[in-house]
């Protein structure tokens, strides 16, 4: 007595091609951009900054300064969101004018960045009024920052007892 089998049928898997547009972002991109443009010099001016800092910074400019920096804020609860933030950064980030600081994952300029900066040699006055803002919340967003410095060092730390 023979007991056959039965034959496994295979499912033929292909491999699609999925395409998808998205704007390519250069340099002149960035230099036409005035909102980008301000991005990068705020950054300057604190050093570095973690996202959580820059959204929290907008929203402190937004609600309590009256600078509108074009970006459109979402709160949900405590949260604030912002989600041009996150293109404008990952756009900074892709030509390479900030880069995140491995350790603390925070934004700082890169050296091409700065050299960005020099030779624009923009200037605008609302452009210097916000950023004297700025300066004034520096305090505020160092201890924002530190908070999001201190929650990546416990999961680290946590990380590492595994």
């Amino acid at each position: 007595m023979v007991l056959k089998m039965p034959e496994k049928t295979q499912q033929q898997k292909t491999k699609e091609l999925k395409t998808f547009s998205a704007q390519v972002v250069t340099l002149d991109t960035i230099k036409n951009d005035k909102r980008k443009l301000t991005l990068l010099h705020i950054i300057k001016i604190l050093n570095s900054v973690s996202e959580k800092g820059l959204t929290h910074l907008i929203n402190i400019l937004r609600e309590e300064k009256k600078v509108d920096l074009g970006y459109n804020i979402v709160k949900l609860g405590n949260r604030i969101i912002v989600r041009e933030l996150s293109e404008d950064i990952k756009a900074l980030l892709y030509v390479g004018l900030i880069e995140t600081e491995p350790k603390s994952k925070k934004l700082q300029l890169t050296s091409k960045g700065k050299e960005f900066l020099e030779g624009l040699q923009v200037i605008d006055s609302k452009l210097n009024e916000i950023l004297k803002t700025v300066e004034e919340q520096k305090s505020k967003i160092i201890a924002i920052d530190e908070e999001v410095s201190a929650v990546i060092q416990i999961s680290q730390q946590s990380a590492r007892r595994r």
